[in-house]
Formats: structure tokens, sequence, C-alpha cells
């Protein structure tokens, strides 16, 4: 059990060590068996002729040499693809990252969100329509990810996301993990069918793995609010402090949860 205790950090290096060892016990061996031969040419053959055994033998050497630079050439050759394959790895870790990032980049903020919110709850009004808002925040598992896995994690979910949500809905990122839909004319009843749809398509960019958990937050005017300004404040509750400037607790919004990473 203590040699099996390797971090696994450092399985290359033992790998480098273990075929180093291997190719000396072979050359040891090879150089102990030729030296054991050699006598046994310089004697008097009782069998095979003088030139036979002296052919023999450094035919024996020669193959020997050539076995041991084969076997390095393989090893240096496995290195050199092993070195290719981290190198291609990272080249795509860096560019699913920068996906990730103009992803993100690309969708509107809270700023926008206020406009779009004023617009879409007067024409609601004017129309006796509904109108929802959802809230959803994204939070990493640090025990699966690495810190500079997280935003192509966040880019992968806005992905889903948005294959999720109709033409007129409209998709707005608050803050890293926190992001924002308004869905003009859908009710709560139906906002939670929606609520549904989303989480199994962020379950299935999560990954066996639970890359990272999910919580949902639906409110709805008319039923939690009355104006645009109570669903302003109920959104802006849910934001970082440095970002609000009014805090607001919405204590009636519908909730939609993941289960947790395990």
């Amino acid at each position: 059990m203590l040699f099996n205790q390797v971090d696994s950090r450092s399985v290359e290096k033992h790998e480098f060590q273990l075929a180093v060892f291997s190719l000396s016990i072979i050359a040891v061996l090879v150089a102990g068996l030729a030296v054991l031969m050699y006598p046994s040419i310089e004697s008097h053959p009782f069998i095979f002729s003088e030139r036979t055994l002296r052919v023999s033998f450094f035919g024996f050497c020669g193959l020997s040499v050539l076995l041991l630079g084969y076997l390095i050439d393989r090893q240096i050759v496995v290195q050199r693809l092993r070195r290719e394959i981290r190198q291609a790895e990272a080249r795509y870790t860096e560019l699913h990252r920068q996906i990730g990032k103009d992803l993100l980049e690309a969708l509107s903020g809270l700023n926008h969100f206020q406009d779009r919110l004023s617009m879409e709850f007067r024409r609601a009004v004017n129309t006796r329509d509904t109108l929802s808002v959802m809230v959803i925040r994204l939070t990493p598992n640090a025990n699966v990810i690495a810190p500079a896995e997280i935003t192509a994690a966040l880019g992968d979910a806005v992905k889903a996301i948005g294959r999720k949500l109709r033409r007129e809905d409209s998709l707005y990122n608050f803050s890293e993990g926190i992001f924002g839909i308004l869905l003009p004319g859908v009710s709560v009843q139906k906002a939670r069918l929606v609520a549904v749809r989303l989480a199994e398509g962020l379950q299935d960019v999560s990954g066996a793995v639970d890359r990272f958990s999910h919580n949902m937050k639906i409110f709805n005017y008319p039923q939690h609010a009355a104006t645009a300004s109570e669903l302003e404040k109920a959104v802006r509750s849910l934001l970082p402090a440095e970002l609000v400037s009014e805090p607001a607790v919405a204590d009636s919004l519908e909730t939609v949860k993941s289960p947790g990473p395990t």
C-alpha cells in the first residue's frame, strides 16, 4: 500500500524513471550475457566453427544494441506525443475559456435590463398581459473545476440557457454566475415549466461531476409585484451588495433549486 500512494501530478515523472530503470536492466543483462559468451569464441569449438561463433556473438551484440536503440527511440516518441497532447489540451482549454468569455461579454447587463423591464412592463399593463422575470444563480463546484475553467463553464451554461428560450425572451448577465431572463407574456405556471426545461439543460451541461449547481427564482407581474419598481427591487435583492444601492427582500419569489454538488 505504501508504494501505491503516488501523487497523480508526478505520474509521468515516475513513469520516466521506470523506463530508465527498465532500459538499464536490459542493458546490464545484455552486457553480462555478452561477457559470458565471449570466452566461448576464443576456446576450441566442438560443434560450430570459430567463424560461426564469432559471427553469432557480434550479431547478438549488434541486435542488442539495435533493441536498446529502438526502445529508447520509442520512449522519446511517446514523450513527444504526450507533450503535444498537453499543448493541444492547453490550447483547447484557452479557446474554450475565450469562447465562454465572449459569450458572457456579448450579454447585456443590468442597465439594459432596467430599460427593457420598463418597456415590457408598460406593454403588459396596456395589453393586460403578464410578465415574468427569472434570476438564475450558478455556483461553480470548487472541488471539480479550477478557477481558470469557471468562465468556460459559465459560457456553456449560457449556451444551454439560450437554447431553451423563445425569440422574444431576453437573457442578461448581471454578475459572475448571476443571470436574468425576461419572459414576456409568461405566467407563473408557465415560468415554472420554463425553469424545469432550463434545469434539465443546465444539469446536462454540468455533467455527472456537477461542475456547478443552480438556483432559480421566479417572480411575476401581477402575482408578485404591482409595479416595475417592485420587480426591479426584487431582482436587485438577489444581486451582490456592490451592484445595488437599495437592498430589498423578495420573500414571495418562486424558487427552483438544483441538488448541490456531491
